[in-house]
């Protein structure tokens, strides 16, 4: 990978790696909730998974860093505390599947745009393969948990 290819690839790496921190964080603010009930085996699995993705991601970063000037990770944890108390607003399950639905979109769309960076580094790229494919799963429920109250919106009001 050529120097600014590589620079850029580090930079969206370290980024990624502070998704996956506001992940673990609101999956875990989530799991506080007390209206959670049927969905906290998924919620534990979201937090479990930004955990261990966190890590993978933080291999990945200390593969291709430059140890002169690029930072360390555990160091650079960016949690904006907006995004925790809009979470921490919300009360019914299907508000909190949908914002956590579009913080999953946003990592999605993250991992997406490193494939023009994974051209010849195979393990990387099954790395993120299985996170782009574990991460789609929680948003496919997410997404159905989020059309309940969609559904209940859209039923006739009985007076």
């Amino acid at each position: 990978m050529e120097d600014s290819k590589l620079q850029e690839f580090v930079l969206k790496i370290s980024s990624l790696w502070n998704e996956q921190k506001i992940r673990e964080v609101l999956y875990l603010e989530a799991l506080k909730k007390d209206s959670m009930g049927p969905m906290r085996k998924m919620l534990t699995q979201g937090h479990f998974s930004a955990l261990l993705f966190q890590k993978e991601i933080h291999w990945i970063y200390d593969y291709f860093k430059c140890f002169l000037t690029d930072k360390d990770l555990i160091n650079s944890a960016e949690v904006n505390f907006d995004t925790i108390s809009v979470l921490h607003n919300l009360e019914e399950k299907e508000e909190v599947a949908g914002y956590l639905k579009k913080t999953e979109g946003k990592i999605l769309q993250s991992y997406r745009s490193l494939y023009k960076y994974l051209d010849r580094d195979l393990e990387t790229r099954r790395v993120v393969d299985e996170h782009l494919d574990r991460i789609s799963e929680f948003y496919e429920i997410l997404s159905k948990q989020e059309i309940i109250i969609i559904k209940d919106l859209k039923r006739p009001i009985v007076a």
